[in-house]
């Protein structure tokens, strides 16, 4: 069965295009918070430093969207921006495909019905179970991890969905927008040093290059 969701807070939206969930089941995945959140996966990035689609690299047993799929617990709604890979999640396109990080998550949360919605990268593979086991708190539009060096990753943030739906609705058109540009209409984000959550720096390690791919297959251990 296939799920319609009509959308009117965004004219950039495009419509979903399946409703499937996911079911892989990993002792590893933290209990949610609460249910009332989506995941929101964002895959369809250009990657010129590793030569090759990241979503499909082997890692351990299976892929690397394999194992960042595999660590969102049962009953969490997910939808998977980028390629329709065949996992029985919900996909959609950005309009159109390439288009940048914002336009991605304009797309997919046109899927999205929850109060809140965990948004990550597939190349980031432990943002997603951490954002999980957080919550907001009751007038915080977001919250962003900066690592070492202070940075924000508003790319792998846990997000109230109305303030986020506001901040697109006021930048216009997601077309190869920046996340910067579309946090800058946010009011009240909350920030985190990832060194001071319960993983540390782990939080965003991210796999770009094929040396980084070893070091996390060497520590994640899948």
């Amino acid at each position: 069965m296939f799920a319609r969701i009509d959308v009117d807070f965004h004219p950039f939206v495009r419509m979903c295009t399946t409703s499937h969930r996911y079911s892989f089941s990993m002792s590893t995945a933290p209990e949610p918070e609460t249910h009332d959140v989506s995941v929101l996966l964002l895959t369809g990035g250009t990657s010129r430093r590793m030569g090759t689609d990241k979503a499909s690299l082997r890692f351990g047993a299976g892929t690397l969207l394999d194992f960042v799929l595999g660590r969102v617990p049962a009953g969490i709604h997910t939808v998977v921006v980028g390629p329709n890979s065949g996992h029985p999640v919900q996909f959609v396109r950005e309009d159109p495909p390439g288009s940048g990080p914002v336009a991605a998550v304009t797309a997919g949360l046109a899927c999205v019905s929850t109060s809140h919605v965990a948004v990550a990268a597939v190349d980031v593979p432990l943002a997603i179970p951490w954002l999980l086991t957080v919550g907001l708190k009751s007038n915080s539009s977001a919250l962003i991890p900066r690592d070492a060096d202070g940075r924000a990753h508003p790319l792998n943030a846990l997000y109230d969905v109305k303030a986020l739906r506001d901040g697109l609705q006021a930048m216009g058109s997601p077309t190869n927008q920046s996340m910067q540009s579309l946090i800058a209409h946010l009011k009240n984000i909350e920030y985190v040093q990832a060194s001071e959550t319960s993983i540390g720096e782990q939080l965003l390690l991210d796999v770009n290059t094929p040396a980084d791919l070893e070091r996390a297959a060497t520590l994640l251990q899948p």
